[in-house]
């Protein structure tokens, strides 16, 4: 089962979502412009986030990220400018091999990813 793209898109009255274990991907900007979206767990059963997935959701404050996760969409996470904790479920080594490029975190405060072994440097 996948969130769909734009499922949310510009949903600025969201404030929180607790994502089903059934959920295996997010597509496509489906949070896109939730600007009030302040927390959100996503099961260890999520293997793919879609680029834009949570592009502007400037009131995320922190994440936390399975280590289910294959790839990570571009700019999954641009623009959440109040982003200043980012937790990941694995070691650095699980984050590394996670498809991804440089733009997921653009625009955030946060500046290193903590892992169950360390921390990464965005």
């Amino acid at each position: 089962i996948s969130i769909g793209n734009y499922t949310f898109w510009d949903c600025d009255s969201l404030t929180s979502i607790e994502i089903p274990n059934s959920v295996t991907s997010i597509g496509y900007s489906a949070f896109d412009g939730c600007s009030s979206l302040t927390s959100i767990e996503i099961p260890n059963s999520v293997t793919s986030i879609g680029n834009w997935a949570f592009d502007g959701c400037s009131s995320l404050t922190s994440i936390e990220i399975p280590k289910s996760l294959t790839s990570i969409g571009d700019f999954a996470f641009y623009d959440c400018n109040n982003l200043t904790s980012i937790n990941y479920n694995g070691t650095i080594a699980q984050w590394n091999a996670i498809s991804k490029d440089s733009s997921i975190f653009r625009g955030i405060k946060a500046t290193y990813i903590q892992c169950i072994d360390g921390r990464v440097d965005i």
